[in-house]
């Protein structure tokens, strides 16, 4: 039997709540603003407006939280919205 996404995840998620700023490193393009869902100590889950971003993408984000280099494991597109799932790169805070 296949494990749901969540029950893969190695350490728990909190829920949050705030902004954050994204930027996808290496490409010469704007920011873009998202909405934290949930974090944990390497990654986090935002809702944002980059329809373009797809797995493997690296972003460099910025948020109350903290910030750092991030690189995109999962992105689903819902009605004109993103929702990206985000693994923290350590050591590029």
């Amino acid at each position: 039997m296949k494990k749901s996404p969540a029950d893969r995840r190695m350490e728990p998620r909190q829920p949050v709540s705030g902004e954050v700023r994204l930027r996808q490193t290496g490409l010469i393009a704007p920011a873009f603003a998202g909405r934290l869902v949930d974090m944990s100590a390497t990654g986090f889950r935002a809702w944002h407006s980059c329809l373009t971003l797809g797995c493997g993408s690296r972003v460099a984000y910025e948020s109350e939280r903290g910030s750092g280099t991030a690189c995109a494991v999962w992105t689903r597109i819902v009605g004109g919205e993103a929702e990206t799932g985000f693994r923290i790169i350590p050591g590029n805070s």
